[in-house]
């Protein structure tokens, strides 16, 4: 049903964002689970073969190489360090099953406190609400005929501009406020 791709391009542990997918890969929604490193880094190659997940690097490409090689009709893009919120696979069928024509992203919270932290994720919410503009924290659920048929267009697929429309899955995925970037999708 579905592939997640963890993207590890920052350095970040994989390993809580491994921790979240494991339920739905035990029930069989989360088919594979495939890291991109474009840094080739020994060490997440050793955590993700603990997980039981392949890695794919190809340096600045390892992100659009694994969404290719992925084998599910459904692609899940985390960032390596988030980590979804309990009951994420029932809110993402019901995206896949009832808005299949449209890419999903998940309401980011921050692990940090003060008002700061809650300004940022109101900010990073309305921004992908508005303006179609999804962090990587975010994370990005998008079907693998509306990813293709981007890629069909041109040699860079940035998403999730092209992506449009897009539809909040009500679930959260909780990142790192310290670490917390204002880094887009962008699969080249």
């Amino acid at each position: 049903m579905l592939s997640a791709i963890i993207d590890v391009g920052d350095g970040l542990d994989p390993r809580a964002t491994f921790a979240s997918l494991s339920g739905a890969a035990l029930d069989g929604f989360v088919r594979e689970v495939i890291v991109a490193d474009p840094g080739a880094s020994a060490a997440v190659a050793a955590i993700a073969e603990e997980a039981g997940a392949r890695v794919v690097s190809a340096g600045d490409r390892s992100l659009a190489r694994a969404c290719a090689e992925a084998r599910q009709a459904w692609l899940l893009l985390l960032r390596s360090g988030v980590r979804l919120e309990s009951g994420w696979e029932q809110a993402a069928w019901r995206h896949i099953s009832g808005h299949g024509d449209r890419a999903g992203w998940f309401r980011l919270s921050l692990r940090a406190s003060g008002l700061s932290a809650r300004i940022e994720e109101a900010r990073a919410n309305l921004a992908a609400r508005l303006f179609g503009r999804v962090r990587a924290e975010q994370g990005l659920l998008i079907s693998r005929r509306l990813y293709e048929g981007q890629s069909a267009q041109g040699a860079a697929v940035v998403l999730p501009l092209r992506a449009r429309p897009l539809h909040r899955i009500e679930a959260r995925v909780l990142a790192d406020g310290a670490r917390a970037q204002k880094v887009y999708w962008n699969a080249r």
